[in-house]
């Protein structure tokens, strides 16, 4: 009998390799078109406008090298000098920063190599993303066509585009999908392995924004709220013991960095920032194309209405996909609703979310919602971008979606002509609405003044950058990060740099712009030997009248 088993056993496998295969490829290959506009600058200009991603860049270089001029990681003073910061609360994505260390290991770490490396390992969340999301989506609908589309949606949906271009770490969704699917599987089935695979992506996802820690975390509270209205019985057992364990496991990996950040945050030190009801969803944007978007242009006025900056308040659904759940929703029978319950419901709780403490329309405060709690609370103060819940919305939507595109299969499966033609029209028109429209890209390089400051023999002595780029001092806050960004080509501590949250206060903080004889003796008292200034039509440092 053994011969009779191991045949389909070992055929089911091949088969699963050959799926997993197939839509790894297609799904690179969809992300090597939608970027094709800047492959030929991935060695030399970051993803996005001058923004976060210098600074981004900046954590890359400092995984891989910078962090070998000091005696310990978390604790620098090559920014903020002379002295220096702790980085426990630095925006690293630990993941994507480890695959750059692991790719210099190939090809080296001179700086077209860091620049390509930097912007491979933030592309290839699109098709991590789309793959999970695809095995989330199959589980739900038992349908390989569907869950391709569906993994389109959570990848290439506009947020995720947009953060692409400014945050590597909000950028890093590839894992949540996977924890997703194992979590499901683990409360399903007996045995470890599907519970091991959802505590280590839990953790990936922690360790790659601080904000998916919380989401997570959101979501397992969600989901097991759902089952108990559903099943109309308190969860017990395993329904009970794998959301536990996963919270557990997940802590005990993180912990190493968590702990300190805990005793640092009651240490007195300032990590909380401000823009819980700046940086939030308008229930317009839902609606509405986002700047980027191919029709952008036509929404301008409205868009301008909006809180906060353009990236986080995209949160544009689709109108395509939302015109197909309108149909879904007006022709579906009652019976089998749980799928679209489970997506609506999901969508719903995330969106309250991604609203923050207050629901906006077109910009204005209306109604409390509970996401309010957030400013008061210990640790979820640090969720100030609320819009960016958004993420849980889209792989619900998609789920949602696909399961509309295998119900008006199934109503046209008599119609076999009509059925490909318009299956291919509205998945065209899925792809059309979520596709990027414009890249924007930063040139990076070295200049001659760079090697002149890292070729200095002498050791212990800061460098300056004019104008100062900091959020409370003239200059804005885009130079700062481009100063970070510099730093890669000489490797000298500066003084002016942003970090994502100013635990310590140094120079950069208390430096004297008015009076330039006392910034002077400050300077020399702090050991600044290089002031590097800029030309003022700098297109990254801009100057102030």
């Amino acid at each position: 009998m053994a011969p009779l088993l191991i045949g389909p056993l070992m055929a089911k496998k091949r088969d699963a390799i050959v799926t997993f295969g197939a839509v790894v490829a297609l799904y690179s290959l969809i992300t090597a078109i939608a970027f094709r506009d800047v492959a030929p600058y991935l060695h030399s200009a970051l993803l996005g406008p001058p923004e976060d991603n210098l600074q981004d860049f900046w954590n890359s270089w400092y995984a891989v090298t910078g962090h070998l001029q000091g005696a310990e990681f978390f604790r620098t003073n090559l920014i903020k000098f002379p002295e220096g910061t702790t980085l426990y609360y630095q925006s690293f994505a630990y993941p994507q920063v480890f695959l750059v260390w692991l790719g210099t290991k190939a090809i080296g770490t001179d700086l077209p190599h860091l620049i390509l490396l930097q912007n491979l390992t933030i592309l290839i969340s699109f098709p991590l993303a789309a793959v999970g999301t695809f095995y989330v989506v199959r589980h739900v609908t038992r349908n390989a066509w569907s869950a391709v589309v569906g993994g389109y949606i959570f990848a290439f949906n506009p947020s995720h585009v947009e953060h692409t271009l400014h945050h590597a770490h909000v950028s890093s969704i590839e894992f949540i999908p996977f924890f997703v699917i194992c979590y499901w599987l683990a409360l399903e089935r007996t045995g470890l392995m599907w519970l091991v695979g959802t505590i280590v992506f839990y953790a990936l996802s922690a360790l790659s924004c601080w904000y998916y820690l919380f989401y997570i975390g959101y979501f397992v509270i969600f989901h097991t709220l759902y089952a108990w209205v559903r099943d109309g019985q308190i969860p017990s057992g395993r329904q009970l013991l794998v959301p536990a364990l996963t919270a557990l496991g997940c802590i005990v990996l993180i912990s190493p960095w968590v702990v300190p950040m805990i005793f640092e945050a009651m240490s007195g030190h300032n990590v909380y920032l401000g823009g819980f009801n700046t940086y939030v969803a308008d229930v317009l944007a839902y609606f509405v194309f986002p700047p980027h978007h191919l029709l952008g242009a036509t929404t301008g006025s409205i868009n301008r209405h909006f809180t906060g900056n353009a990236w986080e308040t995209t949160v544009y659904l689709g109108l395509a996909n939302l015109g197909l759940l309108a149909w879904y929703v007006s022709r579906r029978k009652t019976a089998d609703w749980q799928p679209l319950h489970y997506a609506a419901f999901g969508s719903a709780f995330f969106c309250v979310l991604a609203s923050g403490p207050f629901l906006h329309v077109f910009g204005q405060s209306i109604l409390p919602l509970p996401g309010v709690l957030h400013a008061f609370l210990p640790f979820l103060k640090n969720l100030r971008t609320p819009s960016r819940a958004i993420v849980f919305v889209y792989l619900f939507l998609a789920i949602a979606v696909a399961q509309a595109m295998v119900f008006l299969s199934h109503r046209l499966a008599m119609q076999p002509i009509r059925k490909y033609l318009t299956l291919g029209a509205i998945c065209a028109l899925i792809v059309v609405d979520f596709w990027p429209a414009k890249i924007d890209t930063t040139p990076i390089s070295c200049t001659p003044g760079d090697a002149v400051i890292r070729d200095d023999p002498e050791t212990d002595f800061g460098v300056l950058n004019l104008p100062v780029g900091l959020l409370n001092l003239p200059g804005g806050y885009i130079p700062g990060n481009a100063s970070m960004a510099e730093q890669v080509c000489h490797h000298r501590p500066i003084v002016i740099a942003n970090t994502s949250h100013e635990e310590t206060q140094s120079l950069s903080a208390r430096l004297e712009v008015k009076d330039l004889w006392l910034q002077r003796k400050q300077l020399i008292d702090s050991k600044v030997k290089y002031i590097v200034l800029r030309r003022k039509d700098d297109a990254v440092y801009r100057w102030t009248k």
